[in-house]
């Protein structure tokens, strides 16, 4: 097997023309140069040089020879390259999320190298990231720093479904203010937006619930307003088996369009890009 720096420096004397250029480029000095010269013809067996007083040329054979081993190397250079991006790719990648929409788009993906954080995060996300915790965060914000990058990911809107028979289902849009003193069923784990919900809409009153097969049987037997996002369709768990007898209403309010983001170490764009134009495309599905 003839080593690399042997075809390097024919490729590089095929280039430049003279020793002196190639040797230069290559950051050696001209003897060395010169006897890797020698090496290589010695170790292929065959003249590729012709030489005459003070200059040398590729012959014929020593032309192939060059036009060979630059493709060799680039070969290699594509192996290389193919065996990293097979390792990034299956390396564990470890996600969590400040609301479940972005979770729902991760499973998804199926992405078997992806580790998901069921848990959802309310602070600390710059130093869940430099303690190496998580790689990725899908937050409703990006976070700030050059240490960090953000990409969008897509927007996550609110809607509320009610009974064909509420004056809710009457319109073609609500306002949180709108539905002021409604009861309604939730599921209990619903990250950020549970909050929202009671911040925004006036003496709300919220049912939830930590069981999906609970929540879905309970909206099945009753005439509770429940809410759904245009990821609510991806969920196979708390958006399987809901009632069918509903109008699904959309928000206006700004609050109710989340734009999310994947944040992550600068340093680990490369490694991530795969994954987040992944959680892309599944998210334009539904965007």
């Amino acid at each position: 097997m003839i080593d690399n720096y042997l075809l390097e420096g024919l490729v590089a004397f095929a280039k430049a023309g003279t020793l002196a250029k190639a040797a230069a480029q290559l950051s050696v000095t001209q003897p060395a140069l010169t006897r890797s010269m020698k090496k290589i013809e010695d170790e292929l067996g065959v003249p590729l040089f012709n030489r005459q007083p003070n200059r040398i040329s590729l012959n014929e054979t020593g032309k192939f020879a060059a036009a060979e081993a630059k493709k060799l190397l680039w070969t290699n250079q594509a192996y290389g390259i193919k065996v990293q991006n097979f390792a990034q790719s299956h390396a564990k990648i470890k996600l969590a999320a400040d609301a479940p929409g972005p979770l729902i788009i991760a499973r998804a993906v199926k992405a078997p190298n992806v580790l998901i954080h069921d848990a959802f995060i309310k602070d600390r996300f710059a130093d869940l990231l430099k303690s190496g915790q998580f790689s990725l965060l899908l937050l409703n914000h990006c976070l700030s720093g050059e240490d960090f990058s953000s990409t969008y990911l897509g927007t996550e809107s609110l809607a509320i479904n009610v009974p064909a028979d509420s004056p809710f289902a009457k319109v073609d849009q609500l306002s949180f203010t709108d539905m002021k003193g409604t009861t309604f069923l939730v599921g209990k784990n619903v990250g950020f937006w549970g909050q929202l919900f009671e911040d925004e809409i006036p003496n709300g009153r919220f049912i939830y619930q930590d069981d999906s097969a609970e929540y879905s049987e309970l909206l099945a037997h009753s005439s509770f307003p429940f809410f759904s996002t245009n990821l609510t369709v991806l969920d196979k768990l708390w958006g399987a088996d809901l009632p069918k007898n509903r109008v699904t209403v959309p928000f206006t309010d700004p609050v109710a369009h989340q734009q999310f983001y994947a944040n992550y170490l600068a340093t680990d764009r490369q490694r991530l890009t795969p994954l987040i134009g992944k959680l892309q495309d599944v998210w334009a599905t539904v965007d």
